[in-house]
Protein backbone atom coordinates (compact mmCIF):
# COMPACT_ATOMS: atom_id res chain seq x y z
CA UNK A 1 0.00 0.00 0.00
CA UNK A 2 1.30 3.59 -0.66
CA UNK A 3 3.08 5.59 1.85
CA UNK A 4 0.09 8.73 2.69
CA UNK A 5 2.74 11.02 3.65
CA UNK A 6 4.32 10.68 0.03
CA UNK A 7 1.28 10.32 -2.22
CA UNK A 8 -1.28 11.88 -1.14
CA UNK A 9 -3.14 11.85 -4.56
CA UNK A 10 -3.85 8.51 -6.02
CA UNK A 11 -4.96 6.11 -7.75
CA UNK A 12 -6.48 2.81 -6.33
CA UNK A 13 -3.95 -0.08 -7.04
CA UNK A 14 -6.21 -2.87 -6.44
CA UNK A 15 -9.78 -3.85 -7.02
CA UNK A 16 -12.12 -4.60 -3.92
CA UNK A 17 -14.90 -7.00 -3.74
CA UNK A 18 -17.20 -4.61 -2.06
CA UNK A 19 -17.13 -0.97 -0.89
CA UNK A 20 -18.22 0.56 1.76
CA UNK A 21 -19.88 4.85 1.47
CA UNK A 22 -19.88 7.26 4.12
CA UNK A 23 -22.87 9.13 3.70
CA UNK A 24 -22.31 12.78 5.00
CA UNK A 25 -19.47 14.60 3.25
CA UNK A 26 -18.38 11.48 1.49
CA UNK A 27 -21.63 10.47 -1.18
CA UNK A 28 -23.70 13.86 -0.31
CA UNK A 29 -22.94 17.75 0.90
CA UNK A 30 -25.75 17.97 3.83
CA UNK A 31 -24.10 20.40 5.74
CA UNK A 32 -26.85 23.04 4.61
CA UNK A 33 -29.50 21.31 5.42
CA UNK A 34 -27.69 20.07 9.29
CA UNK A 35 -27.29 23.39 9.20
CA UNK A 36 -30.41 25.20 8.91
CA UNK A 37 -32.09 22.33 11.04
CA UNK A 38 -29.71 22.95 14.16
CA UNK A 39 -30.22 26.35 14.02
CA UNK A 40 -34.45 26.38 13.59
CA UNK A 41 -34.03 24.12 16.55
CA UNK A 42 -31.81 25.98 18.60
CA UNK A 43 -33.57 28.93 18.38
CA UNK A 44 -36.85 27.75 19.62
CA UNK A 45 -35.63 27.07 22.47
CA UNK A 46 -33.45 30.12 23.23
CA UNK A 47 -30.44 29.22 22.73
CA UNK A 48 -27.98 30.71 20.81
CA UNK A 49 -27.41 29.20 17.30
CA UNK A 50 -24.14 27.82 16.61
CA UNK A 51 -21.92 29.44 13.70
CA UNK A 52 -21.74 27.52 9.77
CA UNK A 53 -18.13 26.51 11.00
CA UNK A 54 -18.47 25.36 13.99
CA UNK A 55 -21.68 22.85 12.89
CA UNK A 56 -19.02 21.98 10.35
CA UNK A 57 -16.32 20.58 12.82
CA UNK A 58 -18.98 18.79 15.14
CA UNK A 59 -20.87 16.84 12.54
CA UNK A 60 -19.73 13.52 11.69
CA UNK A 61 -20.69 11.11 14.95
CA UNK A 62 -24.61 11.04 14.85
CA UNK A 63 -27.24 13.57 15.50
CA UNK A 64 -26.98 12.94 19.35
CA UNK A 65 -23.52 14.12 19.66
CA UNK A 66 -24.48 17.48 17.39
CA UNK A 67 -26.78 18.12 19.83
CA UNK A 68 -24.34 17.31 22.54
CA UNK A 69 -22.29 19.96 21.17
CA UNK A 70 -24.01 22.76 20.47
CA UNK A 71 -25.40 22.27 24.14
CA UNK A 72 -21.34 22.59 25.28
CA UNK A 73 -20.66 24.72 22.60
CA UNK A 74 -17.63 22.46 22.19
CA UNK A 75 -16.36 19.58 20.46
CA UNK A 76 -15.56 17.77 23.17
CA UNK A 77 -19.25 16.01 24.75
CA UNK A 78 -19.43 16.37 28.80
CA UNK A 79 -19.72 13.38 30.66
CA UNK A 80 -22.44 14.23 32.06
CA UNK A 81 -25.61 15.12 29.75
CA UNK A 82 -26.95 18.40 29.45
CA UNK A 83 -31.22 18.07 30.49
CA UNK A 84 -32.31 20.05 27.66
CA UNK A 85 -30.63 17.24 25.14
CA UNK A 86 -33.71 15.21 24.90
CA UNK A 87 -35.62 18.30 23.42
CA UNK A 88 -33.20 20.09 20.92
CA UNK A 89 -32.82 16.19 19.89
CA UNK A 90 -36.08 16.17 18.88
CA UNK A 91 -36.63 19.59 17.43
CA UNK A 92 -33.50 19.07 15.40
CA UNK A 93 -34.76 15.53 14.06
CA UNK A 94 -37.95 17.10 13.03
CA UNK A 95 -36.47 20.29 11.58
CA UNK A 96 -34.45 17.91 9.46
CA UNK A 97 -37.28 15.62 7.99
CA UNK A 98 -39.74 19.15 7.45
CA UNK A 99 -36.47 20.41 5.01
CA UNK A 100 -36.53 16.78 2.67
CA UNK A 101 -32.88 17.42 1.81
CA UNK A 102 -34.01 21.15 0.25
CA UNK A 103 -30.32 22.25 0.23
CA UNK A 104 -28.19 19.12 0.22
CA UNK A 105 -26.38 18.03 -3.32
CA UNK A 106 -24.40 15.06 -4.19
CA UNK A 107 -21.02 15.22 -5.16
CA UNK A 108 -19.76 15.36 -8.62
CA UNK A 109 -18.38 11.79 -9.58
CA UNK A 110 -20.65 9.54 -7.54
CA UNK A 111 -23.04 8.06 -9.41
CA UNK A 112 -20.88 7.51 -12.35
CA UNK A 113 -18.20 5.47 -10.03
CA UNK A 114 -21.41 3.46 -8.02
CA UNK A 115 -22.67 2.54 -11.90
CA UNK A 116 -19.08 1.31 -12.51
CA UNK A 117 -18.09 -0.48 -9.68
CA UNK A 118 -21.93 -2.42 -9.40
CA UNK A 119 -21.91 -3.07 -13.09
CA UNK A 120 -17.96 -4.65 -12.20
CA UNK A 121 -19.76 -6.72 -9.95
CA UNK A 122 -18.53 -5.05 -6.93
CA UNK A 123 -20.59 -5.45 -3.53
CA UNK A 124 -21.69 -1.99 -2.63
CA UNK A 125 -23.05 -0.85 0.95
CA UNK A 126 -23.86 2.80 2.73
CA UNK A 127 -22.39 2.51 6.33
CA UNK A 128 -23.02 5.52 8.03
CA UNK A 129 -23.83 7.29 11.60
CA UNK A 130 -27.01 8.92 9.99
CA UNK A 131 -30.15 7.56 11.64
CA UNK A 132 -32.26 4.85 9.94
CA UNK A 133 -35.20 8.00 10.47
CA UNK A 134 -33.52 9.70 7.21
CA UNK A 135 -30.62 7.47 5.56
CA UNK A 136 -32.65 5.59 3.24
CA UNK A 137 -35.17 8.67 2.18
CA UNK A 138 -31.70 10.73 1.01
CA UNK A 139 -30.11 8.02 -0.62
CA UNK A 140 -33.56 7.71 -2.81
CA UNK A 141 -34.02 11.48 -3.12
CA UNK A 142 -30.43 11.83 -4.85
CA UNK A 143 -31.41 8.64 -6.81
CA UNK A 144 -28.94 5.82 -5.46
CA UNK A 145 -30.36 3.96 -3.29
CA UNK A 146 -30.68 1.35 -6.18
CA UNK A 147 -26.88 0.91 -6.06
CA UNK A 148 -26.50 -0.31 -2.58
CA UNK A 149 -26.67 -4.06 -1.14
CA UNK A 150 -26.80 -2.95 2.37
CA UNK A 151 -27.63 0.28 4.27
CA UNK A 152 -26.83 0.74 7.80
CA UNK A 153 -26.90 3.77 9.51
CA UNK A 154 -25.64 4.67 13.38
CA UNK A 155 -28.22 2.91 14.79
CA UNK A 156 -28.33 -0.60 13.08
CA UNK A 157 -26.49 -2.20 15.53
CA UNK A 158 -25.28 -1.46 19.03
CA UNK A 159 -21.31 0.51 17.68
CA UNK A 160 -21.09 2.99 15.29
CA UNK A 161 -17.55 4.37 13.34
CA UNK A 162 -15.48 4.35 14.58
CA UNK A 163 -16.10 1.27 16.10
CA UNK A 164 -14.82 -1.57 13.61
CA UNK A 165 -18.46 -3.46 13.99
CA UNK A 166 -20.19 -1.86 10.94
CA UNK A 167 -17.55 -3.12 8.70
CA UNK A 168 -16.97 -6.34 10.22
CA UNK A 169 -20.93 -7.02 9.90
CA UNK A 170 -20.97 -6.09 5.99
CA UNK A 171 -17.83 -8.20 5.68
CA UNK A 172 -19.48 -11.08 7.01
CA UNK A 173 -23.07 -10.10 4.78
CA UNK A 174 -21.07 -9.78 1.49
CA UNK A 175 -19.07 -13.33 2.94
CA UNK A 176 -15.82 -11.52 2.17
CA UNK A 177 -12.28 -11.21 4.24
CA UNK A 178 -11.93 -7.51 5.71
CA UNK A 179 -8.64 -7.07 3.28
CA UNK A 180 -11.25 -7.92 0.38
CA UNK A 181 -13.18 -4.30 1.37
CA UNK A 182 -12.79 -0.49 1.03
CA UNK A 183 -14.01 1.92 3.38
CA UNK A 184 -14.64 5.21 1.58
CA UNK A 185 -14.56 8.42 3.92
CA UNK A 186 -14.03 11.72 4.51
CA UNK A 187 -13.45 11.78 8.50
CA UNK A 188 -11.28 10.59 10.92
CA UNK A 189 -14.34 8.34 11.89
CA UNK A 190 -14.52 6.48 8.19
CA UNK A 191 -10.37 5.95 8.91
CA UNK A 192 -10.66 4.94 12.19
CA UNK A 193 -13.22 2.52 11.32
CA UNK A 194 -11.18 1.06 8.51
CA UNK A 195 -8.18 0.77 10.24
CA UNK A 196 -9.91 -1.02 13.41
CA UNK A 197 -11.55 -3.70 10.84
CA UNK A 198 -8.32 -4.18 8.77
CA UNK A 199 -10.26 -2.46 6.22
CA UNK A 200 -8.21 -0.61 3.68
CA UNK A 201 -9.71 3.15 2.93
CA UNK A 202 -9.89 5.74 0.19
CA UNK A 203 -10.43 9.19 2.31
CA UNK A 204 -11.92 12.40 0.26
CA UNK A 205 -10.98 15.60 1.31
CA UNK A 206 -13.33 18.30 1.75
CA UNK A 207 -15.70 16.83 3.99
CA UNK A 208 -16.81 16.88 7.67
CA UNK A 209 -13.35 16.13 9.87
CA UNK A 210 -13.80 18.10 12.79
CA UNK A 211 -11.57 21.09 11.09
CA UNK A 212 -8.40 18.68 10.30
CA UNK A 213 -6.48 17.73 7.33
CA UNK A 214 -7.94 14.23 6.88
CA UNK A 215 -3.84 12.95 6.49
CA UNK A 216 -3.25 13.24 9.64
CA UNK A 217 -5.96 10.27 10.25
CA UNK A 218 -3.43 8.42 7.75
CA UNK A 219 -6.26 6.83 5.81
CA UNK A 220 -4.93 4.34 2.99
CA UNK A 221 -5.48 6.82 -0.22
CA UNK A 222 -6.20 10.46 0.21
CA UNK A 223 -7.82 12.01 -3.27
CA UNK A 224 -9.60 15.50 -3.54
CA UNK A 225 -12.90 14.47 -5.12
CA UNK A 226 -14.53 11.22 -6.03
CA UNK A 227 -13.77 12.13 -9.85
CA UNK A 228 -10.53 11.15 -9.81
CA UNK A 229 -11.08 7.75 -8.59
Amino acid sequence: MPDVQSVLVAPLNFTPKAVFFDLDGTLIDSLPDIDAAINKAALSMGLAAPSHAKVQAWIGNGAGALVERVLADSIHIPAQRDPRYEALLEGYMQAYGELEHAYSHIYAGVESLLSYWQQQGVKLAVITNKATRFTPSILEHFGILHYFDEVYCGDTFAEKKPHPMPLLKACEAFSIEPSQALMVGDSRNDVGAAQNAGVACLAVRGGYNHGEDIALAKPTWIVDNLELV
